[in-house]
């Protein structure tokens, strides 16, 4: 006998209708198959209950003793009805109320850990004996041998030749409209206010998109290569068609929110140092003013950075500063410290907490930081 469940009074799950899914199960073999059902004989409890009212002197196992062959007889019958073979040839019947029971009582009193089988078994002909207990009817499941057709897919657009043509006629594309110059930005060939060209520098993000260019014309041979202008990386002080990209990269580099807008009303010539590669900001360097000399952000572009552009920015603000102490703060953490001595600069005072109200809580960045002080008096 296999463990089922029961779905309704007149329909009931085997084993291998738990495992199986619904729209692979078939129907069961009968044992009777092939010959009339026998007809189970109409049985009742009322001699049980009339013998029980008639007779006080004897037991009621006594008296059931009498009765037990005729009830057993009966039950066989109809389990014999229910049973079916399985598709091994294996005969399976429904599960009783009272194997039921004692199936969900072994569990519930069991200590052991449950397959995921006996799991399902278990939840399935728990939730079957409370809908029965509270008398909620079972889902009238019907199955149905109509499908509706999907749709069929809409037809596709008819490709039109001239287009194709146009696109395959494409061998090339200037310069100032590829991507490539919207990454690094179009050569302006005299750009105001510079304070210093720098030719030598090679830095991670150029020798990327030099890798491209060249694995590109390695693999389409027969393509027209782009032709690409090179430039400098240029230092000028702080312009308005500076501002937007500026902002931006101290964002991205400290923490949102930073406007740096009123570095235009003290000397921008003086306090400010951006550089450049053709119309893309690499790099910032702002001072203050020039009575305070506090440098409040120095910040390079993340892949032009170990390329001496930092060191270039903070140079040319000394120069154009010179008989001024700077001073500025520094994260105790940060790598920056090394620039910084490089230049003379001395650790003046440790301030705790100096970056907890800006830096990001899950930044890696110390909120401590040290003032530093470049002495030139």
């Amino acid at each position: 006998m296999a463990t089922g469940e029961r779905t309704s009074e007149s329909d009931e799950y085997t084993e291998e209708e738990v495992r199986r899914p619904k729209h692979s199960r078939r129907k069961r073999r009968r044992l009777n198959h092939g010959t009339p059902p026998v007809e189970p004989p109409k049985l009742s409890l009322q001699p049980l209950l009339d013998q029980i009212d008639d007779s006080k002197e004897m037991t009621f196992d006594e008296i059931f003793d009498g009765l037990r062959p005729d009830y057993l007889r009966t039950r066989s019958i109809f389990q014999d009805q229910a049973t079916e073979l399985d598709q091994q040839g294996q005969p399976v019947r429904p599960l009783t109320r009272s194997e039921v029971t004692t199936f969900i009582d072994a569990i519930d009193n069991g200590n052991g850990p449950l397959s995921l089988l006996q799991r399902i078994w278990y939840r399935k002909l728990k939730l079957t004996r409370e809908r029965r207990r509270s008398g909620f009817p079972e889902p009238n499941i019907q199955s149905s041998d109509t499908v509706t057709p999907l749709r069929p897919p809409p037809a596709s657009l008819p490709v039109q030749s001239q287009v194709v043509d146009a696109l395959h006629s494409i061998r090339t594309t200037p310069f100032e409209n590829s991507f490539l110059s919207r990454l690094q930005g179009t050569w302006v060939p005299s750009p105001l206010g510079v304070i210093a060209v720098d030719w030598e520098i090679e830095t991670p993000w150029m020798s990327l998109m030099a890798d491209i260019r060249d694995h590109y014309a390695l693999y389409h041979p027969e393509r027209e290569r782009s032709a690409e202008t090179l430039a400098p990386i240029c230092y000028t002080f702080l312009q308005l068609c500076h501002l937007e990209q500026v902002h931006d990269l101290l964002e991205r580099s400290f923490w949102r929110g930073i406007n740096v807008s009123d570095s235009f009303d003290h000397s921008p010539e003086r306090c400010t140092i951006v550089a450049t590669y053709k119309r893309l900001v690499v790099g910032v360097a702002i001072l203050s003013s020039p009575r305070e000399t506090y440098i409040t952000y120095l910040a390079v572009k993340a892949g032009w950075d170990n390329a001496r552009i930092a060191r270039s920015m903070l140079y040319h603000l000394i120069m154009l500063n010179p008989n001024k102490d700077i001073t500025l703060h520094v994260s105790v953490n940060n790598s920056a410290m090394l620039l910084y001595n490089r230049f003379g600069f001395k650790a003046e005072e440790f301030v705790a907490g100096f970056y907890e109200n800006y830096l990001d809580p899950q930044s890696r960045a110390s909120k401590n930081a040290f003032r530093l002080r470049l002495r030139q008096q």
